[in-house]
């Protein structure tokens, strides 16, 4: 009997050692899927991000008034963005969309760039959400690119970002209740909002240094950085999209066009050093 406990104990053991070899194969292979979903999620967001930047510098180029390259008009907007804890994308695309809907009420760039930063100061301090925002700046820009600010386009304005509508109203030497009555005889004029916020800009800039950086204000930042450290990147990923013509014969088989994706996997790797 003692030999047939022993027995079944050392077949016992045995089973517990193969149960645990099967478990750790099983642990690494999961490890090895999450490590291949998290690399191809890294990679996804490479290549939206070089998207969304190769359609910004586009737009950016076709409303650059020449006084600058569009690589130094990027560097405005990022500078601009850092200051009023902004993002570096939406400010860019507030920026393009204002130079090319709306560029005749502006003297320059610079001052588009300007105005744009006096945008976000004042919805930060009016704590406009985003959604908000981005309805108001549509219908602000609507309103510029038409010359005037009246009906749906002053009552956006007037809702979403109250700070902003106060600015123009104090600018007309009026409350916000005869301002809509001056606006619904077009005396709202481009040239009147962009005024108000120019003059409204010394007191604002004192209230928004007052007012304290939130974490969220800070990941932004940190966002804005990392974009500008990985431009170089996203500049190769967008010549890769644009030249398979030259590359697509070298993609001999899926081990070599494996080691053209790893490529751009990398640029992840880029991505949390540029971060750091």
């Amino acid at each position: 009997s003692a030999r047939a406990e022993s027995a079944a104990l050392r077949l016992q053991q045995q089973q517990l050692r193969s149960a645990a070899s099967s478990t750790d194969a099983l642990t690494n292979s999961l490890k090895s899927l999450i490590g291949s979903y998290v690399g191809l999620q890294g990679l996804r967001a490479t290549l939206n991000l070089s998207d969304s930047m190769t359609s910004i510098t586009a737009r950016l180029n076709m409303m650059n008034d020449g006084l600058q390259t569009t690589k130094e008009l990027n560097q405005m907007i990022y500078e601009s963005a850092q200051r009023s804890r902004g993002s570096y994308q939406e400010t860019a695309n507030l920026v393009a969309k204002l130079g090319t809907l709306a560029g005749n009420a502006f003297s320059s760039n610079q001052e588009i760039v300007t105005f744009a930063e006096q945008l976000n100061k004042q919805m930060a301090l009016s704590g406009t959400t985003t959604q908000e925002a981005q309805a108001a700046m549509l219908q602000l820009t609507q309103g510029l690119a038409s010359g005037t600010l009246r009906g749906e386009e002053l009552n956006s304005v007037l809702e979403q970002t109250p700070m902003i509508a106060q600015s123009i109203a104090k600018y007309m030497g009026v409350n916000t209740g005869e301002m809509r009555e001056l606006a619904s005889e077009g005396a709202v004029t481009a040239d009147v909002v962009k005024n108000a916020m120019f003059a409204a800009a010394d007191e604002i800039n004192v209230k928004f240094e007052q007012m304290p950086m939130t974490w969220s204000q800070v990941w932004t930042s940190m966002k804005n950085t990392a974009i500008q450290a990985l431009q170089p990147v996203l500049d190769f990923v967008n010549w890769l999209a644009n030249n398979l013509s030259i590359i697509g014969p070298l993609v001999l088989g899926l081990g070599a066009a494996f080691v053209v994706f790893q490529v751009a996997a990398n640029s992840t790797k880029i991505a949390a050093a540029a971060t750091a």
